[in-house]
């Protein structure tokens, strides 16, 4: 089985990468911008004009999973349009290689939670409404749509991850990382918000998990999911539990004031992922104590 990684040097990426090449039957390949000169199986990507028609012409890939893209919700406010190229115009440019030259790839494409915004109930499903708060929300939907719009019409196998709140070794954006450097430089944190919103932590090795359990299946019914551990946790709980790993002796505080783009509850339902084989193997706690330990490190 012949599987692609597109983003294999980022953070989940390099996560599903290492992931997958474990796996019996995977021969995996890595696309990325940074320039890698020890391994035949990876292709450098021009960041400024993507073109893998070559790519696929020449390797027939069973699979390809889109792990790049712009991944922050703030800064899709101050670059939209850069936030646009890389979870929009990127996706298309990896569809329509896919048509011309390689159509019976199939393509898996990691997308967000960002895309249901502030959910009306919970858990979510994935036929919930989507109604997202940001840039990026608004762009992985599209992403999404394009997805949809290409197995409509063109016929390619095309498969969403929703992916819920990412982290782990090697993580340097979000909530942990943002404390960590808060942590490092003054002993009164404050956060948004009131700490009582909830988040649906995912640590990556267990997202690489969810996206083999997907390959590994025979002809999921499904093409979209939600990949979490439907287990909701509250910002101020995940807040204390690092402060208390990395042993910080300040102040946490809440500002009462929510940033523009973050919604307020999130708990997932992830019946159909769990339909496929897919089950947890790192807890939060467990996951929380082994990023600290890599901080430390």
């Amino acid at each position: 089985m012949k599987i692609l990684v597109i983003g294999s040097m980022g953070f989940i990426g390099k996560a599903c990468a290492d992931f997958l090449r474990k796996q019996h039957g995977a021969d995996v390949y890595g696309a990325d911008v940074t320039a890698v000169y020890d391994d035949d199986k990876y292709f450098l990507i021009d960041a400024s004009n993507a073109d893998f028609k070559q790519i696929f012409g020449e390797h027939q890939f069973d699979w390809c999973i889109n792990c790049a893209g712009a991944a922050s919700v703030p800064d899709s406010f101050k670059h939209p349009l850069r936030d646009y190229l890389l979870n929009v115009q990127l996706v298309v440019t990896l569809l329509n290689a896919i048509k011309d030259d390689a159509p019976t790839c199939k393509f898996i494409q990691l997308s967000s939670a960002a895309v249901y915004g502030n959910p009306q109930a919970l858990p979510i499903t994935e036929a919930h409404t989507l109604a997202p708060l940001s840039p990026y929300g608004i762009h992985k939907k599209q992403a999404e749509e394009l997805c949809a719009l290409y197995h409509q019409y063109f016929g390619l196998e095309t498969y969403v991850l929703r992916l819920f709140s990412a982290y782990g070794r090697g993580l340097k954006k979000q909530l942990f990382w943002d404390l960590h450097k808060k942590s490092v430089a003054t002993d009164n944190l404050t956060l948004f918000g009131t700490g009582n919103e909830t988040r649906e932590f995912i640590h990556v090795l267990d997202i690489a998990n969810a996206v083999w359990v997907l390959i590994a299946y025979q002809q999921p019914k499904q093409r979209i999911f939600n990949v979490a551990n439907s287990s909701a946790t509250t910002i101020k709980y995940a807040a204390e539990s690092f402060l208390q790993n990395i042993e910080f002796g300040g102040t946490l505080n809440f500002s009462g004031q929510n940033r523009e783009g973050d919604p307020l509850y999130w708990q997932a339902d992830t019946t159909l992922l769990n339909n496929l084989g897919y089950h947890q193997t790192i807890s939060f706690e467990d996951g929380l104590t082994d990023y600290c330990n890599w901080l430390k490190e």
